[in-house]
């Protein structure tokens, strides 16, 4: 585990994040005193897509609530138009 001083964190957080995302574990400290860990998420959840959320809520949702949820997420987004 590498230890990065709390002034190098403030003056690269990209640089760091960036270690953090591709695997190493990273402990901060504060005058040569540990004081947390930064680590990378393992085994997190992925967003679930529209289809997993209706799967989810097919058996137990009720039918009004799972149409107004199709209705809602529609196909696409292209009827929201152009972003300003």
């Amino acid at each position: 585990m590498t230890a990065v001083p709390v002034r190098e964190l403030r003056n690269h957080t990209a640089d760091v994040v960036r270690r953090v995302q591709s695997g190493e574990d990273i402990t901060i400290t504060a005058n040569g005193v540990p004081v947390a860990q930064l680590t990378p998420v393992r085994g997190g959840r992925s967003p679930l897509g529209r289809i997993d959320l209706i799967a989810l809520l097919d058996e137990p949702a009720d039918a009004a609530l799972r149409d107004d949820l199709n209705e809602l997420a529609g196909d696409t987004t292209d009827d929201l138009g152009p972003i300003r």
